[in-house]
């Protein structure tokens, strides 16, 4: 009798703690549900919709993508995500790009390179602003590819491409760096991070460099880039180390292509 007692007991507390969980579940999804439906609610939204979407798809879609004539809004926050990961701090450049865009800000070296610097809009600062900040919080979900992440780069007919020596004298630079960082703070690795990602997209942006050369760079800059913005993004010194050997890596390569 004691032994059902104790079954029957058992069985009520698994069931009621399986009814807790189950919800919880249901409480977290209507939670994430009137997240997202509070975003696209927004005035931010509407006014991302109204001033962005003039331009900007919303994420990448590979059957448009002769009609793109600027990054998607998925891109952008992916670029800006890494550097200014602090809500404030991406809102605040975001604005600070729109007032005035110019290539000492950019972020996106590989889309001023295809679309060309974005003009001066006058748009109101209160407008980017909540821009902005639906920009920081909203899912886009996921993203398709556009690209080959993994473009392999290729000689000039077996000889390296030439570059100005002002490109080459970057990339050793960087190389130089890269070999001899070290740290024990975060911090530190994240702002190393920013400072080879400014030296690299310098290069990239160079507009004296067109044609088949132009590609090999922008090959090379789309299997490097996710390094660098991992790197600025750290959050261990070991994390930090790992990005600085891919990284090392990939630099050293460039130089068996360009010379």
């Amino acid at each position: 009798m004691k032994k059902i007692f104790y079954i029957l007991i058992a069985s009520i507390f698994f069931f009621s703690t399986s009814c807790t969980k189950e919800k919880k579940t249901v409480v977290k999804k209507e939670i994430a549900v009137n997240t997202d439906q509070l975003i696209y609610q927004s005035k931010g939204y509407k006014l991302m919709e109204q001033k962005c979407f003039i331009c900007h798809f919303p994420k990448p879609d590979p059957s448009k993508r002769d009609q793109m004539i600027a990054p998607p809004m998925l891109r952008v926050q992916e670029h800006y995500k890494p550097s200014y990961s602090k809500k404030e701090d991406f809102v605040n450049a975001i604005r600070t790009w729109v007032a005035n865009p110019t290539e000492d800000k950019v972020q996106m070296p590989g889309a001023v390179r295809k679309f060309n610097i974005m003009p001066k809009l006058a748009y109101a600062d209160e407008d980017v602003k909540l821009i902005a900040e639906t920009l920081y919080d909203i899912d886009f979900g996921v993203s398709p590819k556009m690209h080959n992440n993994n473009q392999k780069l290729q000689l000039n007919n077996g000889k390296k491409w030439e570059l100005d020596k002002t490109a080459i004298t970057k990339v050793n630079t960087i190389i130089k760096k890269l070999n001899n960082f070290k740290s024990d703070d975060v911090n530190e690795y994240q702002n190393f991070g920013k400072e080879v990602f400014s030296t690299a997209k310098t290069i990239l942006l160079d507009k004296n460099i067109s044609n088949e050369k132009l590609e090999q760079l922008q090959a090379f800059f789309h299997n490097t880039e996710e390094n660098m913005h991992d790197l600025i993004k750290v959050k261990t010194i070991e994390e930090g180390q790992k990005q600085q050997v891919i990284l090392k890596g990939k630099f050293n390569e460039f130089l068996n292509f360009f010379e």
